[in-house]
């Protein structure tokens, strides 16, 4: 069980990493570790069986009275129910018949062994299932509210069960639409109550994708998104954080607003490389959301070439999945960019078109008649615009005002500016002014309303004359807080890359102009280094050329050379650079060149232009620009002085590592060289002993075989005596050398395989215990320090473990892994819980750790003990020469 709870730990690991399939094989051992059979590949006919067989015995069991089974009290099944959990979510991504097949077990085991707080992911697997296969909302809905009751109690469980839950949108929406406030409520707590970050993302995701698809403020959204960037950042996984991005590109792009505490780099969203290798993006759903970024943006502004191409591509990753799930915006949003696409197609483009829509129209009737809370009004504005490609003006007219209504009911705010843009551009081309005027009105009060103050902007562009809106006296009136606030926006950038953006997007807001760029000096080398629209803007180093297509290089060069402000209101037709081709070829209205200086110093140029209003650049907006360029000035030095900082701690940091490398090589060449030293010391030693030996030896035998010669002519008793003892004394002395020769001898470490093989058999022999030995091929040129630290921590370990551990079985490794020989001594004994270092030990530790290495000892009561050694070693020692 033990063993089956720390699988569990990394199953949770590994999920939190999108490892999906480490996560099913981990479960796969697990489960089989606790003697449970389950298959987590089932075919369709497997599934078929296991289902019928769990609907017979949810007959016996009405879902009402679930929530009354008792307490699972199987360990084992306890144990497997949180095994099932995090499996079923990793088979979600990959496979969804394993999915599907592990939500039955969980149910079966709650009905056969009882209620645990895994059973509620069960059950919300179970609402899914009838949701999606079976299109059942009522069922959908008591077995969603089933499980999100039982698992409020508990954090983690309560989060994947209302999640889970919300994309049964059909079903909470018909019977409780309230609903989706309890998910937004709840969905900022998750990830700080149940302590799982990647749940906790994940919530905040759908949560979001929910709240977009119900026409939520734009700026809530986004506000959301940012207070949980933290947590997105914190856990790094890189297809949260991805789609993090793209619905953050998404906002901005349709609000023009961008907080200064934004972290995400949205300006790579629509880089090839963005979409790449996406770790547990097995849906490609990275670049189903980048689609998304492209075709609703797309459809809104009236790029409908590209909104197409996008959907194309979406269009495919949905079919490649072959889940037959209703893609509703998929449909809704190629039905109204290939309505708009019809009248300028070829015949055979439109009978493609028309086809299509007809088949999309249907797909929405069945919608609208299943959840019209959800459908009615999209339904309905589809076939609104059939009927005006059709020519059929009263029906279509009819149709527009009933999807108006439909959407104003249920809440869709911005569906309902959509329709009323359709309504006010048909009566525009009927020559219905008052209608227009009407319809495009209430359509740019809604998308006001829905937070789209770039659409809304665009529609003031487009129709000045159809909007009812109150507007200031003139382009003079300046916003003093906007102002303020934008200052302070810049000084709060420190990254030159984020500021750049920041800087781009104050300017062109704050001076009205369509396309801007900055220009900044780099010794002498004049380097555009941001360029782009608010919707888009470029974070990159271009040299300024003589025929530069990104800016007019004639004007930035004059305003480089004079460091005065130039200031076109015609420049296509007025002033000195009439002539110039770039300001020819795009036709400019209204440009501006500005130098912006700090301390007597050109720090940069801010460029500005706006092809379609002259004029703009009045002086009061002038003045707001030079105030916002002081501060940029300061921002942009502030900005190179920390990428000069962030450099030379970069650098820095290199040098440390290097040098602290260097420093552990020179201790591990000092260790070895001091352990070398010792050896040639203990030689001496030995030497010095033999010497003395031999000596006083030599000296003694010879004194008692004179005496003895001179005793046998006169005590032949006493000189035999005298030569005995003489004898015994040069067999003392030869013992006494013996000794110290062996001592003094190298080679008996020389061959460390063979000295410790015969060290285990004597000690098998000896102690009647059983060693499994497994010892690889080590290194040829190994010190003799380390072969005796080797040596004498296994003669330790053996003597330890059958003397205090009272072990019958070891099992012994050695083996090289790197730069490193792994010791491994592991016994079988009595084990404890409290290891107390004696003489034996604490002279093999410090020995190990002269040498570099580490020694660590684990040990539990009735779980035997392990000894682990792990010792560097280099090829060539200093003072080792073999």
């Amino acid at each position: 069980m033990d063993k089956a709870r720390v699988y569990v730990m990394k199953i949770q690991l590994e999920a939190s990493n999108d490892n999906y399939e480490e996560v099913i094989s981990l479960g796969r051992n697990t489960l089989k570790l606790l003697n449970l059979n389950h298959n987590f590949n089932p075919n369709s006919l497997q599934l078929t069986f296991q289902w019928l067989r769990l609907s017979r015995k949810l007959r016996k069991h009405p879902i009402d009275s679930l929530r009354y089974l008792p307490p699972m009290t199987d360990e084992v099944r306890k144990v497997a129910m949180s095994v099932l959990v995090y499996t079923s979510n990793a088979c979600f991504f990959v496979n969804r018949k394993g999915w599907l097949a592990s939500n039955f077990t969980m149910l079966e085991l709650t009905l056969d062994y009882g209620i645990t707080p895994e059973a509620s992911i069960g059950f919300i697997g179970y609402a899914m299932f009838l949701y999606y296969h079976f299109r059942n909302d009522d069922e959908t809905f008591k077995w969603g509210m089933l499980a999100c009751s039982l698992s409020k109690p508990y954090p983690t469980f309560h989060a994947m069960a209302l999640t889970s839950f919300s994309l049964c949108y059909n079903s909470w929406r018909r019977f409780d639409p309230g609903m989706l406030n309890t998910f937004t409520e709840y969905v900022g707590q998750m990830g700080l109550e149940s302590g799982d970050l990647w749940q906790g993302n994940q919530s905040v995701l759908i949560n979001c994708a929910s709240l977009l698809q119900y026409g939520h403020p734009l700026g809530d959204i986004y506000d959301r998104l940012i207070s949980h960037s933290g947590d997105f950042l914190r856990h790094n996984n890189s297809l949260h954080c991805k789609q993090t991005t793209i619905f953050v590109a998404l906002l901005v792009r349709l609000t023009g607003n961008r907080s200064p505490n934004d972290p995400f780099e949205i300006e790579n969203v629509r880089g090839s490389e963005f979409v790449e290798s996406v770790h547990g993006d097995s849906f490609h759903m990275i670049e189903e959301l980048v689609c998304i970024y492209q075709y609703l943006p797309g459809y809104l502004f009236g790029q409908y070439r590209e909104a197409n191409e996008a959907l194309i591509k979406s269009g495919a990753i949905l079919e490649s999945r072959q889940d037959h799930v209703d893609y509703t915006l998929q449909y809704f949003y190629e039905s109204l960019v290939w309505a708009q696409l019809y009248d300028e197609a070829s015949p055979r483009e439109q009978r493609v078109y028309w086809t299509n829509m007809r088949i999309r129209l249907k797909k929405m009737k069945q919608l609208a008649l299943r959840c019209p809370e959800n459908y009615q009004h999209k339904y309905l504005l589809i076939k609104a615009e059939m009927a005006r490609l059709s020519r059929k003006n009263r029906q279509a007219e009819e149709l527009y005002e009933q999807s108006i209504e439909a959407a104003r009911l249920y809440g869709h705010i911005h569906d309902l500016a959509m329709t009323a843009e359709c309504y006010g551009r048909h009566g525009l081309h009927q020559g219905k002014l008052h209608l227009a005027e009407i319809y495009m009105t209430e359509a740019h009060e809604a998308y006001l309303q829905w937070g789209a103050l770039v659409k809304a902007a665009d529609l003031e562009q487009k129709y000045p004359h159809l909007l009812n809106v109150k507007r200031e006296s003139g382009l003079e009136s300046v916003d003093s807080l906007s102002v303020v606030m934008s200052a302070q926006a810049l000084s709060g950038e420190m990254e030159m890359s984020r500021l750049l953006v920041t800087l781009m997007r104050i300017m062109l807001h704050n001076a009205g102009a369509d396309y801007g760029a900055v220009i900044i000096d780099h010794e002498g080398r004049w380097n555009i280094e941001a360029y782009g629209t608010v919707e888009r803007i470029h974070i990159e180093s271009v040299p300024l050329g003589e025929e530069s297509d990104v800016v007019p290089a004639a004007i930035i060069g004059y305003a480089a050379r004079t460091q005065e402000e130039i200031v076109l209101h015609h420049a296509a037709s007025q002033g000195m650079f009439v002539r110039n081709s770039y300001v020819r070829e795009k036709g400019l209205k209204s440009v501006l060149c500005l130098p912006v200086m700090n301390q007597n110093n050109l720090i940069c140029l801010l460029y500005l232009e706006n092809k379609l209003s002259p004029g703009i650049f009045t002086p009061q907006r002038l003045d707001v620009l030079k105030l916002l360029g002081s501060q940029c000035a300061i921002s942009i030095a502030n900005a190179k002085l920390y990428s000069g900082i962030q450099y030379l701690k970069k650098n820095l940091e290199i040098q440390v590592e290097e040098r602290t490398r260097s420093l552990e090589r020179s201790m591990r060449e000092a260790s070895a060289a001091l352990a070398e030293i010792s050896v040639y010391e203990e030689r001496n030693r030995i030497a010095q002993e033999i010497h003395d030996i031999v000596g006083h030896t030599l000296t003694s035998t010879i004194l008692q075989i004179e005496a003895g010669k001179r005793l046998l002519y006169k005590d032949m008793e006493s000189g035999v005596q005298r030569l005995n003892e003489a004898q015994d004394l040069v067999r003392r002395s030869l013992n006494e050398i013996r000794g110290s020769v062996h001592m003094l001898r190298e080679d008996k470490y020389a061959d460390l395989s063979i000295m410790l093989n015969q060290l285990i058999r004597e000690t098998e022999r000896n102690a009647g215990v059983v060693i499994h030995t497994a010892v690889y091929e080590l290194p040829e040129l190994m010190s003799t320090a380390h072969k005796k630290a080797i040596y004498h921590a296994l003669q330790e370990g053996l003597t330890n473990g059958i003397r205090h551990g009272r072990s019958t079985e070891f099992r012994f490794s050695l083996e090289p892994v790197g730069e490193y020989l792994q010791f491994r001594l592991e016994d079988c004994g009595i084990g404890t819980s409290n290891i107390v270092m004696g003489f034996g030990l604490k002279a093999m530790k410090e020995r190990v750790e002269q040498l570099g290495g580490s020694l660590s000892i684990d040990s539990r009561p009735n779980q035997g003990c392990l000894l682990r050694i792990d010792l560097p070693y280099q090829m060539r020692w200093i003072g080792d020469r073999v």
